[in-house]
């Protein structure tokens, strides 16, 4: 292997990590706790919890729902999940409505995370790679090495969610805690919400609900 072709080589292997990277980090942006048990929050693991997404498809809130329900696991909860056939209505929050199915699964808290996108980029394949280094460019092709041309198609629109998390009482119907995360665009929906559900539940185990 020549000393261009293992530049070129490594080269790829930086930008697939930093792209993989940008694509798995989220951050909480905002978060709230009831004041009235900041300093005393009981903990939910070794409870139940009912978990819900809402979402702006069937698809996107199946597969949040499996990604909360994976997290809410590994901190020691166990997750149940609404009737599918609950009647929802428009003019409540879904928190509320999911109060007494959570009451009959003896349920402590209901979590809910509720999806809606936040950005949304043009996804260009423009990533060129030279003699001189690793540029990155946002034209119509893009040249590469000598005899090296890689072509650039039309790309696609990748979206961003932001995710806001709530916990609720069971026994109070009372919002105890609330924060909101936002991924950056990514055309991974899976890893996108996992690591939105990893950010906001990180989040309640540092104000100790779990």
């Amino acid at each position: 292997m020549t000393r261009s072709l293992r530049n070129k080589t490594a080269f790829t292997a930086i930008a697939a990590t930093l792209v993989l990277s940008a694509c798995a980090s989220s951050k909480v942006d905002a978060e709230w706790t009831d004041p009235a048990l900041r300093g005393r929050t009981p903990s939910l693991r070794g409870t139940t919890v009912l978990v819900a997404c809402e979402a702006p498809d069937v698809a996107i809130r199946n597969i949040c729902q499996e990604q909360l329900a994976a997290e809410v696991t590994a901190r020691g909860a166990t997750p149940v999940f609404a009737a599918p056939d609950l009647a929802l209505t428009r003019d409540r929050a879904l928190d509320q409505q999911l109060l007494p199915g959570a009451k009959a699964s003896n349920a402590r808290a209901v979590l809910v995370l509720t999806l809606t996108p936040a950005a949304s980029e043009n996804n260009r394949p423009s990533l060129s790679f030279g003699l001189g280094g690793l540029g990155f460019g946002g034209g119509s092709a893009v040249g590469g090495g000598v005899g090296v041309t890689a072509p650039v198609g039309e790309g696609r629109v990748v979206t961003g969610f932001a995710a806001n998390g709530r916990i609720t009482d069971v026994s109070t119907g009372r919002l105890v805690w609330t924060a909101t995360a936002v991924a950056p665009p990514s055309k991974d929906l899976d890893v996108q919400f996992g690591t939105l559900s990893i950010a906001v539940l990180d989040s309640a185990s540092k104000a100790g609900l779990f």
